[in-house]
C-alpha cells in the first residue's frame, strides 16, 4: 500500500507545471468556447406592463396622476444570448407600490421576471421611477353624445338613440383631468343594421383640443350614473330606434308678405327638387310625398326676381319634427331658391337657347352668350288667356348681321308672340365675340 501511494504520489506531482499549465489552458479554451458560441448580450424589451399596487393609499378625498409618462418603461437585461433568445415582455413584470412614494413624489420600480435565470444584477429600468401628482378627487356631471358609425341596412336610417343609462353621467378623477374635459361620447357601430336594436359602446372623453383621452388617462376615471351606479367597463347601452327611408319626397317652400302693388310670386324653384328622409310610418304617411315648408320666405314689397339665403334643411327638420323625421344619412342639407316674381296680368316664359334662332352669325369668330342657358320673356294678354300661351308658341331670333367684329355687345332679341298676346318688356342678350385662333398645322415632307 505505501509503495502505490508513494507511486501515486510521484505521478501527481512529476511535471506539476506541465500539468497546471495544461488546465489554466483547458479553462481558457472553455471559456474562449463559451463566449464565442453563447456570448454575453445586452437586449431591450419595451412595451413593459407596469402594474401599480396599493392605489388607494392617500385616502377616499385623494388620487393620484402620472406624469412625464413615466408609466411607460423599457428594461434592458444582460445575460447569455441563449438566454436572452428565451425572453419576451411578458416574462417581466414592473412594479410601482404607492406606499413607497417619496417626498419628490416618485414611486421607485421594482422589477419581477419569471425566468429564474434573471437577476436583479442582470437588469435595468428606465425611468428608474414612477413621478406622480397627487391631488384632490373631483366629480362632475357630463351630458354624452351618440355618435353612429357606418350604414343601416338600405331602406334603413337612424331614426333615434337612447342610452338606457341616462344621457348624463358623472364622472370623477384628478382635477386636472376633469377640468380639461370637453366633450363625451358613445361611438356605436350600426353597419347593415335592419331592425331596432339594443347596442353597447365605449366611453370617449375628449379633451379641449379635440384629443382623446389615452387608456392610462380613462383608467384614471370613475364613471356613473346620474343615480351613481358604477359604470362598469366604461360601458354604456344605447336603444336605436331604425326608420325607413322614403326617397323623392318633394320640396315646396312657402312665402308670406304682400309683394309690390301689382306683382305676385310666379313660381318658388328648388334646388334640389326632391330629397330622401328618413322617419317613422305615420309621420311619412302624413307627408304623402310631400314636405311644405312653410312661410319661411319674405316677399314683402317685391317687384323683381331674387334669390334668397340658402335654408338648411336638417335644422328645419329637427326644429319642426323632432324625433319623427330627418334627412337620410350623408345627404345634403343645403337648399337654394329661386322666387319668380311676375306683374299682375303678365306671364313670365323660359325660352331655352336652343330655341333661338341666330340669323347673321360672323364667321371665324367664337361666340359667348349671357345667359348661357335661357332668356326669359314677360308677356301680357290683349285678348284670351294667359294659359293659352306657352314656350312652343314663341318664335325668339338673334340677328347679328350688324355686329361682325370683336367686341361685347347688347343685342335685342326679336319675339313674334300669337295674335292677342303682346311683350311687356323688351328682351336683350349680351353676345361676346372674339377672333378664333387658327390652328396651326405640321407638315412633314419627305426627303426622296
Amino acid at each position: 500500500m505505501k509503495r502505490i501511494s508513494t507511486r501515486m504520489k510521484e505521478i501527481l506531482t512529476s511535471n506539476l507545471g506541465l500539468k497546471i499549465m495544461a488546465v489554466l489552458v483547458a479553462a481558457v479554451i472553455w471559456i474562449f468556447v463559451v463566449n464565442v458560441d453563447d456570448p454575453e448580450k445586452t437586449k431591450s424589451f419595451s412595451d413593459v406592463k407596469v402594474e401599480i399596487r396599493n392605489s388607494d393609499c392617500f385616502g377616499v378625498d385623494k388620487t393620484f396622476s402620472v406624469q412625464e409618462d413615466t408609466d411607460q418603461v423599457r428594461i434592458w437585461v444582460t445575460a447569455r444570448e441563449s438566454v436572452l433568445n428565451r425572453l419576451q415582455s411578458k416574462d417581466f413584470k414592473v412594479v410601482a407600490d404607492m406606499r413607497n412614494v417619496t417626498l419628490g413624489n416618485a414611486v421607485p420600480y421594482t422589477l419581477e421576471c419569471s425566468n429564474s435565470a434573471i437577476t436583479k444584477a442582470n437588469w435595468e429600468c428606465e425611468p428608474a421611477s414612477m413621478k406622480i401628482k397627487i391631488e384632490n378627487v373631483v366629480q362632475e356631471s357630463f351630458g354624452v353624445e351618440v355618435v353612429t358609425n357606418d350604414k343601416a341596412a338600405k331602406g334603413y336610417d337612424v331614426g333615434t338613440t337612447t342610452i338606457k343609462e341616462g344621457d348624463t353621467i358623472n364622472i370623477a378623477g384628478a382635477e386636472s383631468l376633469v377640468s380639461i374635459i370637453h366633450k363625451v361620447t358613445v361611438p356605436i357601430t350600426v353597419s347593415g343594421l335592419a331592425s331596432s336594436k339594443t347596442l353597447s359602446g365605449s366611453i370617449v372623453v375628449t379633451d379641449r383640443n379635440g384629443t382623446n383621452f389615452t387608456q392610462s388617462q380613462m383608467d384614471n376615471l370613475v364613471f356613473t350614473t346620474a343615480s351613481g351606479e358604477l359604470i362598469k367597463n366604461d360601458e354604456l347601452n344605447v336603444e336605436v330606434d331604425l326608420w325607413r327611408v322614403q326617397s323623392d319626397i318633394k320640396l315646396e317652400i312657402g312665402t308670406y308678405g304682400n309683394p309690390a302693388f301689382g306683382y305676385r310670386v310666379s313660381e318658388v324653384k328648388v334646388t334640389p327638387e326632391t330629397v330622401s328622409l328618413a322617419g317613422d310610418e305615420e309621420t311619412l304617411a302624413e307627408l304623402d310625398g310631400v314636405l311644405s315648408l312653410a312661410d319661411l320666405i319674405s316677399v314683402e314689397g317685391a317687384a323683381e326676381s331674387f334669390v334668397p339665403d340658402t335654408i338648411n334643411l336638417a335644422d328645419y327638420l329637427k326644429e319642426n319634427y323632432k324625433d319623427k323625421l330627418k334627412l337620410e344619412g350623408g345627404a345634403t342639407s343645403t337648399i337654394s331658391v329661386r322666387v319668380i316674381m311676375e306683374k299682375m296680368g303678365t306671364k313670365k316664359i323660359d325660352i331655352p337657347l336652343s330655341a333661338l334662332t341666330i340669323k347673321g352669325r360672323p364667321e371665324n369668330m367664337d361666340m359667348v352668350l349671357t345667359p348661357a342657358d335661357k332668356i326669359t320673356i314677360e308677356v301680357a294678354a290683349l285678348d284670351g288667356s294667359l294659359s293659352d300661351i306657352s314656350q312652343s308658341d314663341i318664335r325668339a331670333v338673334l340677328d347679328l348681321s350688324a355686329y361682325q367684329k370683336p367686341g361685347r355687345y347688347e343685342v335685342p332679341v326679336e319675339i313674334t308672340l300669337p295674335d292677342g298676346f303682346e311683350l311687356d318688356s323688351e328682351v336683350t342678350i349680351v353676345v361676346n365675340l372674339t377672333e378664333k385662333q387658327e390652328e396651326t398645322q405640321n407638315v412633314l415632307t419627305e426627303m426622296e
